[in-house]
């Protein structure tokens, strides 16, 4: 249950915020929101990050939606996995299902563009919206829980290490080994 709220609450709060863009920002026009930071400027992406692949689109299309019901399966299947692993997953499928709702529905009929409406000033680099943000944010989640919690998990759900389970006489055993 606390992945589908996740997923459901980053979906609602990055269509929200495109829809106060589209209907508050003139087309490619930026608005300060931290000067010398950050700011709102609306535009649209037909490709894939930072523009990728414009001209192919059929190859996202194709593959994201295979890719968020693969994710959205083994979240399921491992429903009873770690915290940090049902945030940082249910955070990547609800920016996918986000920006695949602008695909299929802005614009003409599954040839929409995706809203971008963050901008950094301070820095030349790609303009994004929140559900770029919940997708990076969930893949670095993702990464942290692989490094440092998957392995001393009950069930681990990427490494191969199994938990051993230990009695005093394997202890002992050890300890003399160790010692001699």
């Amino acid at each position: 249950m606390l992945a589908v709220s996740i997923v459901i609450g980053v979906i609602l709060f990055d269509q929200l915020s495109k829809f106060m863009v589209v209907n508050l920002l003139p087309w490619q026009e930026g608005v300060s929101v931290i000067k010398g930071f950050v700011q709102f400027y609306y535009d649209t992406n037909h490709g894939m990050a930072f523009g990728a692949l414009d001209n192919h689109r059929w190859v996202f299309m194709i593959l994201s939606p295979v890719a968020l019901v693969l994710f959205g399966w083994y979240l399921n299947k491992h429903r009873d996995a770690h915290k940090l692993f049902t945030v940082s997953l249910a955070f990547v499928i609800g920016g996918g299902v986000a920006n695949m709702i602008d695909r299929v529905f802005r614009g003409e009929l599954f040839n929409g563009a995706v809203v971008d409406f963050i901008r950094f000033e301070f820095v030349e680099f790609a303009t994004f919206n929140v559900a770029d943000c919940f997708i990076t944010v969930g893949a670095v989640m993702i990464v942290v829980y692989m490094l440092f919690f998957d392995s001393k998990s009950e069930k681990p759900l990427f490494s191969d290490v199994k938990k051993k389970e230990t009695s005093p006489e394997t202890e002992t055993v050890a300890e003399e080994q160790v010692n001699e």
